[in-house]
């Protein structure tokens, strides 16, 4: 009987592992769909800068609030004088 309950444990704990790996890996493909959204949002919003054919004036201006993180990031990197376009650039990821 002890034997049994044991094995019945085990495949509890296997099944709650698996569980686990499961929330972890959409976790992850989560992480990367919601950073690869914020890639497309920001070359699309700033693509004018790297000669990407612009989006109307008026669409951008009502997306602009949603970039205000990048922004930060983009004027604090201006500020201690590094090249912004490159970081820009790195920021999207690929090869340039």
């Amino acid at each position: 009987m002890r034997r049994i309950s044991s094995i019945f444990k085990e495949f509890i704990e296997f099944l709650q592992g698996i569980h686990r790996a499961t929330i972890e890996s959409s976790v992850s493909s989560l992480e990367l769909e919601c950073a690869e959204l914020e890639f497309a949002l920001l070359t699309m919003l700033l693509g004018s800068l790297v000669g990407i054919i612009p989006m109307p004036t008026s669409l951008t201006l009502e997306l602009l609030p949603y970039l205000k993180d990048e922004l930060r990031l983009l004027e604090s990197r201006s500020v201690r004088g590094s090249d912004v376009l490159s970081d820009l650039m790195s920021s999207l990821g690929g090869e340039w």
